[in-house]
This record gives C-alpha cells, structure tokens and sequence, in this order.
C-alpha cells in the first residue's frame, strides 16, 4: 500500500490524491495486471480517513477502467488494453518478431513429436508419422495478447533443427527458410474456456473465454502444410468485419 500517498496539509481533495497514486503505480508498472487493491477500509484505517474518500477514489479510477470490482473477491487492477483487428488480417500478429517496438515474440515450447488426434486428422497424418510443433506468447505492452500453436509435418519441414535461431514469424519460415509458397489458408473461430495452463499463459483465469482460431495453411500443390492453433483473450480481443460497397 505504500504506493498511496496522501498529503493533508494541502488542498487537493484526499480522493483525487488516492486516485492519482494508484494511477502512477499502474503507469510506472508498480501495480500491474491483475493487482488486488487493498479494500477501502483497510486505506481508512491506514491512513485515518474517511471511508467516503476511498469509495470516491475507487469509482474514478473504475470510471476510467484502470481498476475493477469483482464481488466478493476485491478490486483488481485492469489496466490492459483492448486489441482491435479486422477479422481478415489477424494474422498480422503472428508476424511480428521480436526487435517490434509493438510485439514481443517468445518461442516456449519446440516439440518434435506430437501425437494429437485433432492435429494429425487436420494434417491427414498417420500414426507412424511425424510432426513438429512450435508454441510462442505474443506480447503486446507486455501483456499476453495471443497464444499460437504451430504444427509442422516432417515430411515437409526436415529442416527443422535450427528453428529457433531462425523462426521470425510462420509466414517467413514457411516460405523464406523452406522455400514453400503459400497458396491460401482458412481458418474457423469458436469461443471456449481457458484450461488451466492457456490461462496461465495469457495471463487471465481459468475458464475465462477466449476466441480459439484454427487454421489450416495450403501450398501451391493444394496439401495442407501447416496447423495453427491461436489464442486470443477474449476479453481483450475484438474483431470486426469491414465490409465495402460495391
């Protein structure tokens, strides 16, 4: 609680200066996403002051949705932005890499041998075959705004050892380091709740909503050669349609 500072022997009202302080330890990153507040007692007592103050404080800083109430539980900090795309041209995301002054780009997980039913049926894979899968955390102002799961078929993508030192984003690895030219891909949204460890990586709660995209890449010879599975806070995301008259 030490982020609040008050000043009695000037004019400035108790609850702007309560208000104020918590709205600089958001900005300087001192308080970050998610944050419990302490309650409006407990800063009345701290500070001998007036319940009336804090309450006063607190439904400012909800009304410039920097913090949230969530009955019985407290008040939160909730100060991530929304990310607002067209439907058509979310991918852009995926292209960032990690020098962007916007994005930060994490690869967490390379897995050489996956055996997933969903992703194997999607690839037209066999048993005995073989797949690769990259897992990354795209970050925007250091807040998780997409989980991407990438699968790739060996026998597509031998050249697969050093991936992490040259992966920039799936388009430019799929047809800068292979060499494959991309024909089209498609892709379907769905709504679902966030597993334990999806919440855990985007930084929201289980069983949050969140929009999951599965798309299908297809090259110039019409075989499915990537599977991408995204994940996008719902809460956080917004698409929209923008449609042109003709």
């Amino acid at each position: 609680m030490d982020y609040i500072h008050i000043n009695k022997l000037i004019t400035t009202s108790i609850y702007k200066q309560i208000a104020d302080s918590i709205s600089k330890a958001i900005d300087i990153g001192l308080l970050k996403y998610n944050d419990r507040l302490p309650t409006e007692k407990e800063v009345c007592e701290a500070f001998s002051i007036s319940n009336t103050a804090v309450r006063m404080a607190y439904d400012k800083l909800i009304k410039e949705e920097r913090i949230k109430r969530i009955k019985g539980k407290g008040t939160f900090v909730t100060n991530r932005k929304n990310y607002k795309t067209p439907l058509h041209a979310y991918y852009e995301l995926e292209i960032a890499d990690s020098n962007s002054k916007n994005y930060q780009y994490k690869v967490i997980l390379l897995n050489r041998l996956i055996k997933d039913v969903s992703v194997f049926r999607s690839l037209k894979l066999k048993p005995s075959d073989k797949c690769y899968e990259i897992d990354s955390v795209i970050k925007r102002d250091n807040n998780p705004v997409m989980l991407e799961k990438v699968y790739f078929p060996k026998r597509f993508f031998s050249n697969f050892r050093n991936i992490h030192e040259k992966y920039r984003g799936l388009f430019d690895f799929i047809e800068k380091v292979n060499g494959y030219t991309i024909k089209h891909f498609h892709s379907t949204f769905s709504a679902i709740n966030a597993s334990n460890s999806e919440a855990l990586l985007l930084n929201i709660e289980p069983d949050d909503a969140i929009c999951f995209v599965r798309t299908m890449i297809v090259d110039e010879k019409d075989e499915v050669i990537a599977y991408v599975c995204s994940y996008f806070p719902g809460s956080f995301t917004d698409f929209e349609v923008i449609v042109h008259a003709i």
